[in-house]
């Protein structure tokens, strides 16, 4: 990756606030630029499907907030205010830069650290060979809490020193909270074209009926580019979050799908069945890096697609699964 990788951060970072058109027509301009594609060669369902996921992930690293509603005009990408985040790691406190970043922050960031003595360490790494234009891992390592502060305050931005993973899981709804906010209605179905959320293969399928009385659906409007979920159980329904409808109905039907390999601390989420948006940045924040994409795992062939996030202590592990009604599956998670 080149140093196109940090130039969404940085317009983003100098807009402050950014609308969902002029975001995108950043993204598509820089990540042609960085591929070396012509606009009019472009591939539309790829370019989205790439944008996607650097919404996810800048919203996982903490870079971002996105905000959406039914108003595409209303659309919003805001910086979020620059931070040294501690990371949950045994040994030396170590800590990660999110939030807003400009051309200077690294430079100063290290001129920081070498005025907080000799025994800082800072390592700057590129994400995941897949990642697009998602900016670089800057962590800092240092010997004592106090010369993390010192460096925070040097830059004179904030450092949390509890582990903003732990916070963020602890702050995150559970999927009962979140049920409970649901109204069900007796609303006749919409005579869009629909697709509904098969639970073997995590997968929305044109399927002519079902076998439970629990079901997601998604409708597809029949002149926006838009969708929209419906949570359908015992004949009454309503409208639903896309992450938490999936987990709700997994969890319904007793259906585990999360995976933790505790020797070497990674967790397996399906690409298919993402996790809400506080519980994947919780999980991000483990180690700052954005999750690997593996194309499947040997203990469940029916889903294609895993992410992989590294450096997951157990107890953030089994709380992430416990809040999304799973049982945590035990796993060997060596992938080459």
């Amino acid at each position: 990756m080149s140093e196109t990788s940090e130039k969404l951060l940085y317009v983003i970072s100098a807009k402050k606030e950014l609308a969902w058109l002029s975001f995108k027509e950043t993204f598509d301009y820089l990540y042609n630029f960085e591929t070396g594609v012509k606009e009019e060669n472009t591939d539309k369902d790829g370019i989205k499907n790439k944008r996607l996921q650097a919404i996810r992930a800048l919203d996982s690293l903490g870079h971002c907030d996105f905000y959406f509603s039914g108003d595409s005009s209303k659309n919003k990408v805001y910086a979020a205010s620059p931070v040294l985040v501690r990371l949950p790691s045994a040994g030396f406190p170590q800590a990660i830069l999110a939030g807003a970043r400009s051309p200077v922050t690294i430079k100063q960031l290290s001129d920081a650290c070498q005025s907080a003595g000799d025994r800082i360490n800072l390592e700057i790494k590129e994400q995941a060979s897949e990642s697009v234009l998602i900016p670089k891992r800057v962590a800092v390592q240092a010997e004592d809490v106090r010369e993390l502060e010192a460096i925070a305050s040097a830059l004179t931005i904030p450092f949390i020193e509890t582990p903003s993973a732990w916070s963020l899981l602890h702050f995150a709804a559970c999927i009962d909270d979140y049920l409970a906010t649901l109204k069900l209605s007796n609303d006749r179905e919409l005579n869009w074209k629909h697709q509904t959320f098969e639970p073997s293969s995590l997968q929305f399928k044109t399927l002519e009926k079902t076998d439970t009385n629990i079901r997601l659906s998604r409708y597809s409007h029949p002149s926006r580019n838009t969708q929209s979920y419906y949570l359908w159980r015992d004949g009454m329904c309503t409208e639903t979050d896309l992450d938490w409808g999936r987990y709700t109905v997994l969890k319904a039907l007793r259906r585990n799908v999360l995976s933790y390999d505790k020797r070497r601390f990674t967790m397996a989420v399906p690409a298919s069945a993402n996790l809400p948006r506080l519980l994947e940045r919780s999980l991000t924040l483990c180690s700052g890096y954005t999750a690997k994409y593996v194309k499947k795992l040997p203990h469940d062939p029916q889903i294609q697609g895993f992410k992989l996030f590294s450096a997951i202590p157990p107890q953030i592990a089994e709380k992430t699964a416990y809040k999304l009604g799973q049982t945590l599956l035990q796993q060997s998670l060596n992938i080459t």
